[in-house]
């Protein structure tokens, strides 16, 4: 599998829930996001806070990662996402080694923050 790490001392697994919580920290450090809703209603029954909004999927080519995000009002919604690309990429790819194949942003919603 892709998240499968092998050299001489033995192999290293690494979980989706794992590589979900990089990612989520990478998209909310990003300017602009204001919130992350759950991806869908079993994250949200679980409680999932670490890893809400982002989804992982490992394929046998590479990861994908899907975030759902809600941005400020005001903000240029396409460097947001240039922005949450570019953290994503660097923030998985760089901690785990594994090659990031796909990545989705669905903007959920806009909010005014006063």
């Amino acid at each position: 599998m892709v998240n499968t790490i092998v050299n001489d001392a033995g192999s290293i697994v690494i979980s989706q829930t794992a590589i979900a919580q990089i990612a989520y920290k990478a998209v909310s450090e990003c300017f602009g996001v204001v919130g992350m809703p759950a991806q869908n209603f079993t994250q949200f029954l679980r409680g999932e806070g670490a890893v809400k909004g982002i989804e992982v999927k490992i394929r046998e080519t590479g990861i994908h990662i899907a975030a759902q995000i809600q941005v400020l009002y005001g903000t240029k919604i396409s460097e947001i996402a240039k922005n949450i690309s570019d953290a994503v990429l660097y923030a998985v790819e760089n901690t785990t080694g594994l090659k990031v194949e796909a990545l989705d942003i669905k903007i959920s919603g806009i909010r005014v923050v006063e």
